[in-house]
């Protein structure tokens, strides 16, 4: 892989971590964003991991806290805020509250390149709430026209697939990758334009 055209990409939540864990031996860099709840008790606060970074916080894992908090760390520079792909479950709050303070800080107006979203199948769409919960999001994204591909196999057959993806994501439009592909879907979004080239 020309690792050019694979930076930057985003694993963002504990289950895009196992799969960040699968593209170590690749030749781009990947960066992970997670979070960490304390130990009850011991004195410590939570944590915002993103690479070997670490932030220490006093929010729980909720989304209005952690949306703020992820608005503050973008505004004041703190990790960088700039990826080309975004990839992990919808469902994790994590995931919920980053994207949605990128699209408070405007990241996305200010710049010409619109993120790619490639969701993990979503582990709570069995639940009612879950897809309540996702179909806000959703419209969030949509209004933005951000781009949402989506992942249906299990972790497994994903990881090969996310492979393949980013092998031929500088040369095949979304449209043309998802008649070819099994298991993967464009769902909202732009899907006429490039991958890479925006």
């Amino acid at each position: 892989m020309n690792s050019n055209h694979y930076q930057p990409i985003l694993f963002l939540g504990n289950r895009a971590l196992t799969v960040c864990e699968s593209f170590k031996e690749e030749s781009f860099k990947a960066n992970c964003l997670t979070f960490t709840s304390a130990i009850p008790f011991s004195g410590l606060k939570n944590t915002i991991h993103f690479n070997e970074q670490k932030f220490e916080t006093d929010c729980e894992y909720e989304f209005d806290c952690l949306k703020n908090e992820f608005v503050s760390l973008i505004q004041s520079k703190q990790f960088s805020s700039s990826f080309k792909q975004i990839i992990g479950d919808p469902s994790e709050l994590i995931y919920q509250a980053f994207c949605c303070a990128l699209l408070e800080t405007q990241l996305y107006i200010q710049r010409d390149f619109h993120e790619i979203h490639i969701w993990l199948y979503p582990m709570g769409m069995t639940s009612l709430d879950i897809r309540k919960e996702l179909a806000q999001f959703i419209y969030k994204l949509k209004k933005h026209d951000t781009a949402v591909l989506l992942l249906r196999k299990p972790i497994n057959e994903s990881i090969e697939i996310l492979k393949t993806i980013l092998a031929k994501i500088d040369i095949n439009s979304i449209q043309l990758m998802e008649e070819k592909m099994d298991g993967f879907e464009f769902l909202i979004g732009k899907s006429s334009f490039n991958l890479i080239d925006g």
